[in-house]
């Protein structure tokens, strides 16, 4: 198997064990954490908010926490929140049901036919930590591409570098981390044109590596307190020097105009 596509070094007990975790439980776990982090949260709006406008999908929203963000943006006519799991899809409907601009549908891709429907019309589209939940990765990105319209852009936000796939990674329900060279290949594959690839969040590795190996991986409050700290030093570090390494990739692709 392809290392770049998938990279799971764990035989023991407890590998076994969490890779028999449903991908939505552990999945969750991401979730409040990500809600609680706010600096992190802005950092990662910070990425893709110029693009934001016209018609918006999210593909897995979960909880809605970057969805109130892009409902926030002056621009944005409406946006469509795809989300598998039905209770974070209730949750959904609460906070933004009421909203003209947004549809909310319990769809999973490649397959949305809500996705299917706005085929060659997203201005733009945002997947972030998704990608790596999804076993057909190659098939979803397609369907991502194919609902841009020509010149609409598609950001995502994956994890990173296969050697750092851990016990938290089994946790999560994540089939793979990726590199720079696969991710690139995914998306031209699906006909993008990538306008830029990143590394993102350097700040983040050590704590997920050291996770890696714990038998019992968390990421605690504690520790995002931590983190969140250390955040407001390093941030400006890496918006100016853009490390080769992080957490993370962020990748900004465009569908060629007819």
């Amino acid at each position: 198997m392809d290392a770049t596509k998938t990279y799971r070094p764990r035989t023991s007990r407890l590998a076994r064990r969490l890779r028999e975790t449903p991908t939505e439980d552990g999945g969750d776990l991401e979730l409040p954490n990500l809600r609680e982090a706010q600096r992190l949260s802005a950092w990662m709006h910070e990425q893709f908010r110029d693009f934001v406008g016209g018609a918006v999908v999210e593909v897995g929203p979960g909880i809605g926490t970057f969805s109130e963000r892009l409902l926030a943006g002056p621009d944005i006519a409406s946006l469509t929140l795809i989300e598998p799991r039905r209770a974070f899809v209730e949750a959904l409907a609460a906070s933004f049901g009421r909203d003209p601009r947004v549809t909310v549908v319990a769809e999973a891709l490649p397959g949305s036919p809500a996705l299917k429907a706005r085929a060659g019309s997203v201005d733009f589209l945002l997947c972030q930590n998704v990608l790596e939940h999804i076993e057909r990765e190659a098939e979803a990105v397609q369907a991502m591409a194919k609902a841009l319209r020509p010149g609409g852009r598609l950001t995502l936000l994956v994890p990173a570098h296969p050697r750092l796939y851990g016990n938290l990674d089994l946790l999560y329900g994540h089939h793979r981390r990726y590199t720079r060279e696969h991710l690139a290949e995914v998306l031209t594959d699906a006909g993008l044109t990538i306008e830029d690839l990143y590394s993102f969040n350097l700040l983040g590795v050590p704590g997920w590596w050291v996770n890696g190996w714990r038998r019992s991986p968390r990421i605690g409050e504690g520790a995002l307190r931590v983190y969140e700290a250390l955040l407001r030093m390093w941030q400006p570090i890496e918006r100016r020097h853009r490390p080769r390494w992080g957490l993370s990739l962020v990748a900004h692709a465009r569908k060629p105009s007819a």
